[in-house]
This record gives C-alpha cells, sequence and structure tokens, in this order.
C-alpha cells in the first residue's frame, strides 16, 4: 500500500489491557463513561478532578493525570469535547487531534479509550470520528529529513502509537467496521497529503502517473494513461497548452476507474452509469509567461492539490470496496516559462470544440479542466460530476480559509455536498454561476476568454467551466484554493496539504451507492 506518513494503528477490544495510558472524554459538566472493566476507578477519578475544577471539559482541552497503580504509575487522559449542546463529529475530530498531539508529547505507546452513544450521534460514529481526527492529525511530511541526526530524533518522537477502543461484547462487530471504514478514508486522505506535499523537482505529469499507476495496482482500480500524442490527436487544445512551456515532463492525461466491485449490468446489458470526479493537477504552477510573484511561487506545489483529492477519492472508494462504478480524472501539467509556452493572445480549440481567447497564462487551471470534464463526460456518460481545483485566490479573498467555494448547475447535488461536507468538517459555501457570468467571459474574438480580470474571479472560473459541462448532466465544481493547505496549525491539520475533499466526496459516492 502507498506510503500515508503515519504511525498510528487502531484495534477493537473488550479489555484495556495492556495499556501505557487510559482516555476518558469529557464534556463540559458530565462525564460520558460509563463503569466498564478497566474504567470503572477511572470514572470516580473523573468525577473528583471536574468538581475541583482541575478538568472543565472545554474542547480540545488534555488533562493529564498520573495514578497510583500497586507502586507503578498509570496515566489517565481526560479530553474535552466542549459544551454537550455543541457536541458532534466535528467536536470529535478535533479532540482526537488534541488527544494525538499529547500521545506524541508524552511518548506513549499503548492507548487505551472506551467511546459511547451520546445523544446526538452513535458510538460508531464517535468510534468514527476519533479514529479520522487522531490519524490526520498524525501526519507528517518527513520523506525528506536528510540529516541522520535529525532522522534518529524524529523516529524517537515519532514511535508506533496503538490505540485501543474499549467496547462491550455485544458491539465488537460493528466498531471494528466502523473503525476500519474510517482508517480507510483517512489512510487515502494522508496519502493524497502525501504526494500533494512532493515538490515539483518529484512529482510531475510522467511521475504523477506513475504514482496513480502503482496505487491502482495496490487497490484494484483500472488506470489509464494519455500522453501528449494521444491528447493532441483527441483535440485536447487546453492541457496542451498549459503543458507546452515544459518539454521534459509534458501533460498527462491520468484516468482510474473502479467497476463498483462487480460486472454487474443494468437490464439492457449496458453498464450502470458511473459518478466521474475530475481533478486540477498541476504539478508546479509559476504562472507562465503572467508570471506569479516570487515570494508566493514556492507554494504552488499545492496546485495539484484538485488532483490529489480525486487520486485519494479513488483509492478510498476501491479500499472500501463501494457497490458504484466510479471513473476518476487528474489533468496533469506543469505551466513553465520557455519558448513554446503559450501566450495571452493566444487562441485555443479545447476538446468540445470551444475556443478560448487567453488573456492570463496564471488562468490555466480551468484549460486543464475544461478538457478533462468535456472528455471524461463524453467518455463515460457520468451519472454526475464533480470536479475540484486550487482555482483562483479570489476564493479566499471571498469566504476565508475556512470553507471551499461551490457552484455548481444542480441544487439538490450541491445541497448534498453542502450537507456530507458540514458532516465532515469540510465546509463549502454556494457561489453563484449563471448567464451573467457566462456573459462576463465572452470574448471579442474566440468564444471565451480564460481570464476577464479580477471581478467575481471565482465565478468566472464557474462559469468557464460551464462551458464544458452539458446543461443536463448534474455538475457541481469546488474552488479549494483557500482550503486545500494550511499555513498554520489546524485541530487536525498540520502545515502544508490537507487533502480536502477526499471524505466529503466519498460519503457522496457511497450514499449515491444506496440509490
Amino acid at each position: 500500500m502507498q506510503t500515508t506518513n503515519t504511525d498510528l494503528s487502531f484495534n477493537v477490544s473488550t479489555s484495556p489491557a495492556p495499556a501505557s495510558a487510559r482516555v476518558m472524554f469529557v464534556v463540559e459538566g458530565i462525564n460520558l463513561v460509563a463503569p466498564h472493566v478497566g474504567f470503572d476507578e477511572d470514572q470516580d477519578c473523573v468525577d473528583r478532578l471536574m468538581e475541583a475544577g482541575a478538568a472543565k471539559g472545554s474542547l480540545r482541552e488534555v488533562v493529564v493525570h498520573y495514578v497510583d497503580a500497586n507502586g507503578a504509575m498509570e496515566v489517565v487522559l481526560l479530553v474535552g469535547l466542549g459544551k454537550p449542546e455543541k457536541l458532534n463529529a466535528e467536536s470529535v475530530r478535533r479532540a482526537g487531534g488534541a488527544l494525538l498531539r499529547t500521545c506524541r508529547k508524552l511518548k506513549l505507546k499503548q492507548v487505551a479509550m472506551k467511546v459511547l452513544p451520546t445523544p446526538s450521534m452513535a458510538d460508531t460514529e464517535f468510534a468514527d470520528a476519533v479514529v479520522t481526527g487522531t490519524l490526520l492529525a498524525d501526519f507528517s511530511f518527513r520523506e525528506y529529513k536528510g540529516s541522520k541526526k535529525a532522522d534518529e530524533q524524529d523516529d524517537a518522537e515519532r514511535s508506533k502509537i496503538d490505540m485501543t477502543i474499549v467496547v462491550d461484547s455485544s458491539r465488537v462487530k460493528e466498531m471494528t467496521q466502523a473503525t476500519e471504514r474510517a482508517r480507510k478514508i483517512a489512510d487515502a486522505q494522508n496519502f493524497a497529503r502525501t504526494i500533494a506535499s512532493r515538490p515539483g523537482n518529484v512529482i510531475n505529469p510522467l511521475s504523477l502517473a506513475k504514482v496513480a499507476q502503482a496505487m491502482a495496482k495496490d487497490v484494484g482500480l483500472t488506470c489509464r494513461v494519455l500522453d501528449e500524442k494521444q491528447m493532441e490527436k483527441l483535440g485536447m487544445g487546453g492541457i496542451l497548452a498549459v503543458g507546452a512551456g515544459s518539454q521534459s515532463t509534458p501533460p498527462r492525461m491520468i484516468v482510474l476507474e473502479w467497476d463498483g466491485g462487480s460486472k454487474k449490468t443494468t437490464g439492457k446489458g449496458k453498464k450502470r452509469q458511473p459518478l466521474l470526479v475530475v481533478g486540477k493537477a498541476v504539478t508546479f504552477d509559476t504562472g507562465g509567461i503572467s508570471i506569479k510573484s516570487a515570494d508566493k511561487m514556492g507554494k504552488m506545489i499545492y496546485d495539484k492539490c484538485g488532483g490529489m483529492t480525486v487520486l485519494g477519492v479513488m483509492q478510498a472508494v476501491a479500499s472500501l470496496k463501494l457497490p458504484v462504478r466510479v471513473v476518476g480524472i487528474l489533468g496533469a501539467a506543469e505551466n513553465h516559462i520557455s519558448e513554446l509556452a503559450f501566450r495571452p493572445g493566444d487562441i485555443l480549440t479545447m476538446y468540445n470544440g470551444v475556443t478560448v481567447e487567453v488573456t492570463n497564462t496564471d488562468a490555466e487551471g480551468r484549460l486543464v479542466l475544461g478538457d478533462a470534464l468535456a472528455w471524461g463526460i463524453e467518455t463515460y456518460d457520468p451519472a454526475a460530476v464533480i470536479d475540484l481545483a486550487t482555482l483562483t485566490g479570489g476564493v479566499r479573498v471571498a469566504l476565508g480559509t475556512t470553507m471551499a467555494g461551490v457552484m455548481g448547475n444542480d441544487d439538490s447535488l450541491i445541497e448534498c455536498l453542502g450537507a456530507l461536507g458540514t458532516a465532515c468538517g469540510e465546509k463549502m459555501w454556494r457561489l453563484p454561476v449563471g448567464e451573467e457570468q457566462r456573459e462576463q467571459i465572452k470574448s471579442d474574438h474566440a468564444d471565451i476568454v480564460n481570464s476577464a480580470g479580477r471581478d467575481a474571479h471565482p465565478l468566472q472560473g464557474g462559469a468557464f467551466l460551464s462551458f464544458f459541462v452539458p446543461e443536463n448532466l448534474p455538475w457541481a465544481h469546488l474552488d479549494i484554493a483557500a482550503v486545500a493547505d494550511t499555513e498554520k496549525d489546524l485541530p487536525y491539520y498540520g502545515k502544508g496539504a490537507t487533502g480536502w475533499g477526499v471524505r466529503t466526496l466519498v460519503e457522496w459516492i457511497d450514499a449515491s451507492s444506496s440509490k
């Protein structure tokens, strides 16, 4: 299996022993833990500490308490979940992040915890959130720590942690299934973060294709890669133009397919329509001739994060063996500067025949996505399509760094994604895409321009992509430029790539499988 840069494992058991620490989850003023073998004395301890005010149960508070067990000191961790009226899965994920960081600080190796149903969530949902929060918090991209001394110190600090969720015997099967499902999705998200974090001199369209092929082989996906000659024959003028400035690493269209774990067809002998997810994977973006400022350019390794989300989604879908056909497409290119690079003023013909006047070579992601969307829709006849891209800095100006912008043509799809995103801790806010926005990007010399200036730039991006999606096909565009990476530590994300969108899209695909 591909690396996920974590050293954390989970199991489910009816006993907390052996453990170097036991975890008690508490909310403000309430002890959630009922008596259980190995935890009954700890419950009394929690009650005393909360009555004394030593532990308040506030969100992400972790109180470390030592108890004497026949002369040996044992560790009890009281992990706060916040106010009871605000308790939800996101609270637990955030608490899980705080728990993991405390375990790392104390260098604990075996940790046992008891989770219970609460008024707002089942015990399986609680366990899912704990597993997700701790695994995402444990991610650390350290593949290029070159110093031997630093490596030794890093390895010592990041020794493996085994976490045990303690349950009654009647709940072992269900809790094991919930824990394993959460682990597979978090592993896929961390895999997406791993590849997103690799620098431009390591990940380019060619090496990314090899990563996708290796992952596909591991989990049972089909992988197809279109090279520049095949794309030229197909008339993919957008992605070819973006990748033209980098002759040593030409663009690739990477296609991953999951058959739903079954060869079954519909009653007419025709395969079920798949769901299509498309991601922008610009492995490095100089801005091209419309060059970016030097102080921000190093962060452009994250311009491939939409494609990395698709990579993670496809790994999770196959690992979970979801009973629905899914196709994932990564439009991969490097946007470089050379005598062969595309220029402002160029007019490109896209795969579906739409012509585009280039006004800014730094508005390149929509050119890559336009070809990927049009070709993917024509080739696979999907039931619905979602694309993700670090498309515009304007979405950060509009919405900040706590949510993505979502645009599209189908109210029910966007409402579904919004609800799932909120539940997964991946919030989004709907922005308009309509005739006004489509009119804004009309060109005097071609059908459309790739950028019409700064006004409503996120909306321009959505409007541009709408020219490559049939009106009757449910479609949503996620602009993840502000959430694909973070410059500060968050409750369960460290600095760097977040893998944003993996969990929401997996839940959407899973929900679609039951329809």
